[in-house]
């Protein structure tokens, strides 16, 4: 089984959003192969779930303050804060397919066994916590996920920490401890970095080749160079506006406030 690879390197983050989405309708239709994305963001974002509010996740006026990009995926899951140093990732299945369960928690169990077979590489003893559905190592998180499923498609994100900001991960959301096990008081206590592990800076290109081998391995597929089509970037594009719309970024916290006026003025 053979499915294309693409790294973008360093992009914007709201056509980040955009592009795997588009990805995601293409190959859910089977009009392109299944595929694995790899990209950096360009400046700092902070990847918020479909179903959340933003005024309950994020500090939205340090946001604005720092430029912080508030992204609002069709993923499900809880939202992130991602700078330069993670390499993110991905990987994108045909639901019904012979490499993605049909079983939510088997795909995130099969996907990032990637990251597990990447951090033996490397040297690491890696282990899938379905509980967060994540990657933890010596105990601390250094890969988390999220996973949605439309038009035909599987998408499981995730990130891995080459190294990270914590500092700033506690300004930007409300919550920065939320996804970590239990007794953590600070992200940092509760996360780790590969540059933590290796004791360097890790070398990037090195990273992302084990990381790719790593997927292989587990999803029992081979990879192959690919580059985006027109009719991949031309809806990515269209999508962006979307994304960077405030109705689409704070479309769950108004459908709450038109939920709290419709039961106010039914009990009234």
């Amino acid at each position: 089984m053979i499915w294309r690879f693409i790294d973008t390197d360093r992009i914007d983050g709201y056509f980040s959003a955009a592009l795997f989405e588009s990805i995601g309708r293409h190959v859910g239709s089977g009009r392109i192969e299944e595929t694995i994305l790899f990209w950096r963001v360009r400046r700092p974002v902070v990847y918020i779930g479909y179903h959340q509010c933003v005024e309950e996740e994020i500090r939205e006026r340090y946001c604005t303050a720092s430029g912080v990009q508030i992204i609002r995926r069709v993923l499900g899951g809880g939202c992130g804060f991602c700078d330069e140093n993670q390499i993110l990732f991905s990987i994108i299945g045909r639901e019904g397919g012979s490499v993605i369960s049909s079983d939510i928690h088997e795909t995130y169990s099969s996907v990032l066994g990637g990251v597990v077979a990447a951090l033996r590489t490397l040297g690491f003893d890696g282990r899938y916590e379905p509980r967060w559905g994540a990657v933890h190592v010596k105990g601390r998180k250094i890969s988390g996920s999220a996973q949605g499923r439309f038009d035909g498609a599987v998408l499981v994100n995730g990130s891995l920490l080459l190294d990270f900001n914590f500092d700033d991960m506690d300004r930007v959301l409300k919550n920065p401890t939320k996804n970590l096990r239990e007794g953590i008081s600070s992200a940092r206590d509760g996360m780790i970095t590969l540059s933590e592990l290796l004791g360097r800076t890790p070398d990037l290109e090195e990273a992302k080749s084990v990381l790719r081998d790593g997927f292989e391995a587990a999803l029992g597929v081979t990879t192959r160079d690919g580059v985006l089509t027109e009719s991949e970037i031309e809806l990515a594009e269209h999508l962006s506006k979307r994304h960077k719309s405030r109705d689409w970024i704070y479309r769950m916290d108004n459908k709450r406030r038109k939920q709290i006026v419709r039961k106010s003025n039914a009990e009234s």
